[in-house]
């Protein structure tokens, strides 16, 4: 599935048409497209296009979120749209500064979307099969970010994890209840990496003040803080502080790109810096990189 957009002349970004588009994965070829229209109210002009989430596929069915916030279910043969959500009209959805832009997570026969909306839809259930919903949770007090929920199975239940401006939420992903729920403000809203979990870790990491690492309780599902932003061991500088890039966890290490070019190893227990490198990517703001594990190397 390749995803595009088409700009209307005339109207200086604030209008058009997101496209999906099915390939045929061994020739290329295109077996259908489909599209919708998209109408950008907030954001910057140069991020006045999409969709740019990732979709997500189960069996016959693509999910797609636009960046101004259509929620749209195809069949994956035909490119038929099964139904259509426009969030900005049924939840009152502010599209965020940068564009809706957190990939939707099927969870059986559960869609779950990071809606930011009202009232308490900051996160919505919706049907799979009909786009009706099933719940809503979290108040919206701030943006929404642009984080994608996670599902992780810790502490004897299945806790859906949402990483947004104001901190981590772990919630129930059959009805929205609140299992715990952590407070960590991030001021300019950009949430975007994935939260990332591996065994008792939990780790989210941001450029303004640094990373957070809790710690999943094994018996119930509950987190206590292990360490936050700058380490007391090194106050220069926050010991991760990455916008664009999602680190790994592997054991007990951390792997990660700063957003300033330097890749680095850490402690995941303590925050304590391993080794660093800036040789990797080039040196500059919003650096990005993407890591790929094969066995027991990553790419």
């Amino acid at each position: 599935f390749v995803l595009d957009y088409q700009e209307t002349p005339g109207t200086r970004t604030m209008d058009g048409t997101e496209r999906i588009l099915a390939l045929d994965e061994q020739t290329g070829e295109t077996l259908w497209t489909q599209q919708w229209p998209a109408t950008y109210r907030n954001l910057l002009p140069k991020f006045a296009n999409g969709p740019r989430a990732t979709p997500s596929v189960q069996a016959d069915r693509v999910y797609v979120v636009g960046a101004a916030g259509m929620v749209v279910c195809l069949d994956t043969t035909t490119g038929d749209i099964v139904w259509r959500l426009n969030t900005t009209r049924t939840y009152g959805t502010t599209v965020p500064t940068y564009g809706v832009s957190t990939s939707p997570l099927v969870d059986g026969d559960r869609l779950i979307v990071l809606v930011g909306g009202e009232p308490d839809a900051l996160v919505v259930a919706l049907d799979t099969e009909t786009g009706k919903e099933a719940w809503r949770a979290l108040p919206l007090v701030s943006e929404a970010g642009y984080s994608a929920p996670m599902i992780y199975t810790a502490g004897g239940v299945r806790q859906l994890i949402v990483w947004h401006p104001t901190g981590f939420s772990s919630l129930d992903p059959e009805t929205g209840n609140i299992w715990w729920q952590y407070e960590f403000s991030v001021p300019s809203g950009l949430t975007i990496g994935t939260p990332v979990w591996n065994g008792r870790y939990l780790l989210v990491t941001q450029v303004e003040n640094g990373g957070l690492m809790l710690a999943l309780n094994p018996d119930r599902p509950a987190a206590r803080l292990l360490w936050e932003g700058v380490n007391p061991n090194r106050t220069d500088r926050p010991p991760q502080g990455a916008t664009l890039s999602t680190p790994v966890l592997v054991g007990d290490t951390m792997y990660g790109l700063s957003s300033y070019g330097e890749f680095r190893g850490l402690d995941a227990a303590t925050g304590e810096r391993l080794w660093s490198t800036d040789q990797l990517t080039p040196h500059e703001r919003w650096a990005n990189s993407y890591m790929v594990q094969n066995g027991n190397r990553w790419f």
